[in-house]
């Protein structure tokens, strides 16, 4: 699995990259199309002069009519024709760029197979007549010629109004009699409202020339902008995960002689403040269970210490005295081989059952019928300490267990609870269906019993008495029980009810809620 900085170096770089890549694609089109509606704009402000010039083409002197029809204005109002402006004049006065070298390219179309007006040099093949819809609005387009260059066009409708016969000149009009035929010269002009379509194109090649600056401005800045980023990045991640690989530093220095010591939060980050926390946890777990491991070694050790110094000592006895009673002695040695044996089983028994190697046969039990049979065996010795019972568990209670395992959990507590109850004492035995996940409550009276002894109460064999001096029992059954009832999936807790009264709680772990 690759590294936590290696992700984040990715991750942040890609995004970073994508950031950049996405602006720089904003703006190039944003400035394409800012580009683009100025070359509109601008091809909308010579639509005058293509209307113009159109109108233009349909020009004609005027009918000659006779000089008795006509009242001639007086000599000075008349114009030479030197003098007269011409309709390229008049564009180049109100549209200068109209004419110039680089200016627009035009073409304009009586129908679709009549052009009356075009540019000079202009190629008509490369400018088709457009399909204009109904609403007469302009329509742009592009344009690719043959020699490579392209053109932003406009193209539209341009009606021919105000372009008919020039009107006489003078004080008074033209008087024709009614029955006067035209003159022979007449030319007759076409409609005044006649529609013509026409083309305007203007070279996209500035427009061209800024976007491919533009363009090779953002790759530019997007690969400085990258190596920015790499560097920001590297240094950011390198800044931030500086005391994370420090906690991991001070936590490959733990070892077992250190589990005292705590990591300190002063110079943490916020983030890392819950891991610390985690880790003091878990470094008083290591060392609570360090201190269990070497009371359980030192308890070991008490535990065969005595039975072993019996041994030896009666081997010596045997030995300087061999003439004494040999029977009493295979007795006694068969009592304390019993004990080293039980002791032995007891610890297999816990490590097979804390390491949960045990195969489970279950099946439904009456737990009152149950739970009198295994109390059977410690009758006497309850009576003989004068021990009131009281077992309050209904007939219909039934669970479903292991018995063999469930036999051995209580004849454990049901041992402690009579070894340790004081003469005269009482054992309480319940339970009950209605409290959820309750399985078995067992109570017993005691004394010289407090709270700080009650947290080593199911570790390995521990006693109450720091003596050792009663054989009886090696202190392992509290243990083998948590370990069996584990291994059923069953909890098993201690608590002091009173002072004088302690009650273990069987129950079940994997309650719904």
């Amino acid at each position: 699995m690759p590294s936590i900085r290696k992700n984040l170096f990715i991750w942040l770089l890609l995004g970073l990259s994508l950031l950049w890549a996405i602006a720089g694609v904003v703006i190039y089109l944003s400035v394409r199309q800012g580009e683009i509606a100025k070359i509109d704009s601008e091809l909308q402000r010579m639509e005058g002069a293509l209307r113009f010039i159109g109108g233009s083409s349909f020009r004609n002197p005027g009918p000659q009519r006779p000089d008795h029809l006509i009242v001639r204005p007086p000599r000075e109002n008349f114009q030479t024709i030197e003098n007269r402006t011409t309709p390229e004049n008049r564009i180049a006065q109100r549209w200068p760029d109209f004419l110039s070298e680089g200016g627009p390219k035009y073409i304009v179309w009586a129908s679709k197979d009549t052009v009356i007006r075009q540019s000079e040099g202009l190629p008509t093949k490369e400018f088709k007549f457009p399909e204009i819809s109904e609403s007469n609005s302009p329509i742009f387009f592009n344009i690719s010629l043959k020699n490579g260059d392209t053109m932003r066009a406009m193209a539209s409708k341009l009606r021919r109004g105000g372009f008919g016969r020039p009107r006489p000149r003078g004080n008074e009009g033209i008087r024709r009699p009614i029955n006067e035929p035209l003159p022979q010269n007449q030319e007759q002009g076409p409609p005044r409202n006649f529609e013509l379509t026409g083309i305007i194109a203007l070279s996209s090649k500035p427009m061209q020339q800024t976007l491919n600056t533009l363009l090779f401005g953002i790759i530019a800045v997007g690969i400085i902008a990258g190596f920015c980023s790499f560097s920001l990045v590297h240094f950011a991640l390198k800044k931030g995960l500086k005391p994370l690989y420090a906690l991991g530093n001070r936590l490959a220095t733990v070892d077992s002689s250190s589990l005292s010591d705590r990591f300190s939060k002063n110079d943490l980050p916020m983030e890392l403040s819950p891991i610390c926390d985690h880790l003091n946890e878990l470094m008083e777990r290591l060392e609570d269970g360090f201190e269990r491991e070497r009371r359980f070694s030192g308890d070991l050790a008490h535990e065969l210490r005595t039975p072993i110094a019996e041994l030896k000592m009666m081997a010596e006895v045997a030995l300087r005295w061999p003439e004494n009673d040999v029977k009493s002695h295979a007795n006694e040695t068969l009592d304390i081989a019993q004990q080293l044996q039980e002791i032995i089983e007891s610890l297999l028994a816990l490590s097979r059952y804390e390491n949960e190697a045990q195969n489970l046969e279950y099946e439904q039990i009456s737990l009152r019928e149950f739970t009198e049979d295994c109390w059977s065996p410690f009758t006497q010795r309850a009576e003989e300490k004068k021990i009131s019972l009281t077992m309050n568990i209904p007939n219909e209670y039934v669970i479903e267990t292991d018995p063999k395992i469930l036999r051995l959990i209580l004849n454990n507590l049901f041992s402690n609870a009579t070894e340790y109850t004081p003469s005269e004492g009482t054992i309480c035995i319940s339970g009950n269906q209605s409290i959820e996940g309750q399985i078995l409550r067992i109570s017993n009276s005691i004394k010289d019993f407090d709270e700080k002894m009650l947290s080593h109460l199911f570790e390995r064999l521990w006693r109450g008495d720091l003596s050792r001096t009663d054989g009886s029992h090696s202190g392992l059954g509290l243990a083998l029980s948590k370990a069996c009832s584990k291994c059923l999936g069953l909890n098993l807790d201690a608590q002091l009810i009173k002072s004088d009264h302690i009650e273990f709680v069987l129950s079940r772990t994997n309650i719904e809620k």
